[in-house]
């Protein structure tokens, strides 16, 4: 199967409504989390806010509780991704490529990418998403009535994935990005204000 990783080789392709996936996209306004990131030996806990911006870009902006911001980051409307601050032990090109396609497979930026496909298995339906370097797949029952989970994939294994859990309002209450190749876990509860 062309464009599709070894991982998923014993799918069979499928034809599907891939707009069944916007329904699981977050539309957040403002929201509010208690953060975790566990980055290689590293632990930083603290307030993540997602917040959609009178232009329609994203900010996401990472800081403790008494303030200090770890990261500041914008998905502008364009796809453009800008890095407003971040602090030195982090100001690392991998890690902030890395931060960047974990955030936009969590924010379903790419569901506009008109060459997804999509297959499924006897229990799940996998609607693909090919990048530059690898692909994002969105698994879902095979109703497309749940997002089971996320996964970004090289050509021969999942390298990242992503869990979204309990929606109230449109925006997931719970968060979860694991990376296979290295330890860089992140894990957002959403707060009430």
């Amino acid at each position: 199967m062309q464009g599709c990783s070894s991982l998923y080789n014993n799918l069979q392709k499928t034809e599907t409504d891939k707009t069944c996936l916007q329904k699981f996209k977050p539309k957040f306004s403002s929201a509010l989390y208690s953060a975790k990131i566990d980055v290689v030996g590293k632990h930083l806990s603290g307030l993540l806010v997602i917040k959609k911006m009178p232009d329609s870009s994203t900010r996401i902006v990472f800081s403790n509780e008494m303030g200090f911001t770890f990261f500041d980051f914008e998905f502008q409307q364009d796809g453009n991704f800008v890095v407003h601050s971040i602090i030195k032990q982090m100001d690392k090109k991998a890690v902030k490529k890395t931060l960047r396609k974990d955030f936009e497979l969590v924010l379903m930026q790419n569901l506009e990418n008109k060459t997804s496909y999509s297959f499924k298995d006897s229990s799940f339906l996998y609607t693909a998403f090919p990048q530059t370097k690898g692909t994002y797949y969105y698994i879902t029952d095979l109703n497309c009535s749940q997002l089971v989970k996320m996964q970004r994939a090289s050509k021969s294994k999942a390298v990242v994935e992503a869990i979204m859990e309990n929606y109230v309002n449109d925006i997931p209450d719970t968060i979860d990005i694991s990376h296979k190749n290295f330890q860089f876990d992140i894990g957002l509860k959403k707060l009430e204000r």
